[in-house]
């Protein structure tokens, strides 16, 4: 199934391999069940067992399979805004995103791939706040982001952007344990490019207006 190892066959040693398969048990047993389940996965079963939320099936599989290697941070952030399923930004910014570019030929393809995974799991996503997401880490101009949404929505977006922070996070370590080196330092200074600008005294005072 593409993430657990094939366990390999027992050997019959007979009588005379008795000490040695009481030795291998005693060994064995010693290994924690964590461990042991670790070294079972292959490498997309341990890049899904990463993820604790979202879709972990979905989001190990794309990024195992290397579908995310041509994006850019700001794409990466994008792709990951579809599995926060934050309905209410959905409701209130959909109309309003819907004239901004398509995305970049790359960035269709890991979408279409991504899409075509949840129809196999009955998943539905909605690419209203990845349009936002990309947006707001290519402008940093959070006066656009207000023009989407109602008032009391601002804050719901920042804490979208503090999701793709933690999920960044993971995504990065799975990349270390693939070998993925190049998009691993791609991904770097992401907290600059989600965060910057995000703290000003304008989103301050339209933050506060919100309460």
């Amino acid at each position: 199934n593409g993430f657990v190892n094939p366990s390999p066959a027992p050997k019959n040693n007979g009588a005379s391999g008795t000490s040695e398969s009481a030795s291998s048990c005693t060994s064995s047993a010693s290994l924690s069940s964590a461990s042991l389940a670790a070294e079972s996965l292959t490498p997309r079963g341990r890049a899904c067992a990463a993820f604790a939320d979202g879709q972990p099936l979905i989001m190990g599989t794309i990024i195992s399979d290397g579908w995310l290697a041509k994006l850019t941070l700001p794409e990466v952030c994008a792709w990951i805004c579809l599995f926060l399923r934050e309905r209410r930004l959905q409701m209130t910014a959909m109309e309003a995103v819907a004239e901004m570019p398509p995305f970049s030929p790359e960035m269709q393809e890991v979408f279409a791939a991504t899409i075509e995974l949840g129809e196999e799991l009955e998943v539905e996503f909605d690419t209203t706040l990845s349009k936002m997401m990309l947006d707001w880490c290519e402008k940093k101009d959070i006066r656009r982001v207000a023009c989407w949404l109602d008032a009391h929505m601002l804050g719901v977006f920042v804490k979208s952007v503090l999701r793709v922070v933690s999920y960044l996070d993971v995504v990065r370590e799975v990349l270390l344990g693939l070998h993925e080196f190049e998009l691993y330092n791609r991904l770097d200074h992401y907290t600059d490019t989600l965060l910057g600008g995000l703290v000003t005294n304008e989103s301050l005072y339209l933050l506060m207006a919100d309460q």
